[in-house]
């Protein structure tokens, strides 16, 4: 990252639009994290700063609740720290009065009030820029700020302008990052994905992925993810078994990346129970299975037994009909 020089390098439009598509570029190849640290790197080519912070908040009366942060050279307790802050926080009040607008903060601004000092002073900065972006639907917000440890050189208003011209760009970006990701993940069938963060605030979604949602909670309405779900996502688990839908959760940074389907009738077997149903219904006999397994006869049919019983089947023959319509499913 370019460290703040004495004298900012003048605007070219020309490495702008370079800039972009190189911006666009990684939004389609990187994961979410990686394309965070590129988009910042970029900015920081036009924009020379020492520190940043990229995230999003929620309102809840007069605080701001923010999550799903991307630190720059920043201690890891920062947002922790600031959503313990009270509602005097300066950065954040002006901020929601003057959406898309780039906002400059000095040291008196950052030092006036107690809670914002002793933040800023734990970040270790002088001045702050600060933008954000409030949507019309759900009252999730998208914020960057950068950072300088030094009062001088002091950012300026052709930074200021720069920065209102990189933040809806920064936030298109990362939306289509998550797109591309969720597309990278699909390996070739029709499930539906969202992209969400560690607080359950729906990011972007793929056509369908609602009225999934809406086959296991048919009254669910947005912005945040269902109540039981979200106990998934808070907890880093990697799955939710409802009664019409089975989810898959994986991370990338902060942003959890869901992949969803209608709940299957293998879906209520145990991993060695699945992995015996696939051997045993392909024509293998007890001892084929047991030996490929690794598992011992009687520990075979002890898991038979329970497949019948969770499956509602009595034969191989039907057996194998069942999870083949699954896979047929799965991959429609």
């Amino acid at each position: 990252m370019p460290a703040a020089t004495a004298e900012p390098q003048p605007f070219a439009a020309r490495l702008y639009s370079q800039l972009l598509l190189q911006l666009y570029a990684a939004a389609r190849r990187c994961s979410v994290h990686e394309f965070q640290h590129e988009a910042m790197a970029m900015l920081g080519l036009q924009l020379p700063f020492d520190r940043a912070w990229w995230g999003r908040s929620n309102v809840d009366g007069p605080l701001h609740n923010v999550h799903c942060s991307y630190l720059f050279n920043l201690p890891a307790d920062v947002p922790q720290r600031f959503n313990a802050d009270d509602p005097a926080n300066p950065v954040a009040r002006r901020t929601k009065q003057s959406p898309d607008t780039a906002l400059f903060f000095d040291a008196a601004d950052l030092l006036g009030q107690p809670s914002t000092a002793a933040l800023t002073a734990h970040m270790g900065i002088s001045q702050s820029l600060c933008i954000g972006t409030f949507e019309q639907q759900g009252g999730v917000a998208s914020f960057v700020s950068v950072m300088r440890d030094d009062a001088v050189p002091r950012f300026s208003e052709s930074e200021c302008e720069l920065l209102e011209l990189w933040m809806p760009h920064l936030t298109a970006a990362l939306d289509l990052c998550c797109v591309a990701h969720m597309a990278r993940l699909h390996q070739g069938d029709a499930r539906a994905m969202l992209t969400t963060d560690s607080l359950g605030w729906l990011h972007v979604a793929e056509p369908g992925a609602t009225e999934l949602l809406r086959t296991e909670w048919p009254n669910w309405t947005g912005a945040r993810l269902p109540n039981s779900l979200l106990e998934q996502i808070v907890g880093r688990r990697s799955m939710f078994l409802g009664r019409h839908l089975h989810v898959v959760i994986r991370w990338s940074g902060e942003h959890a990346l869901l992949t969803l389907r209608p709940r299957g009738p293998g879906d209520l077997l145990t991993r060695q129970e699945s992995a015996v149903a696939e051997a045993f219904s392909s024509g293998h006999s007890y001892k084929e299975v047991a030996r490929s397994l690794r598992l011992a006869p009687a520990t075979v049919r002890h898991h038979l037994r329970a497949i019948y019983l969770k499956l509602g089947v009595n034969d191989k023959s039907a057996l194998a009909r069942l999870l083949g319509t699954s896979r047929e499913a799965d991959r429609a």
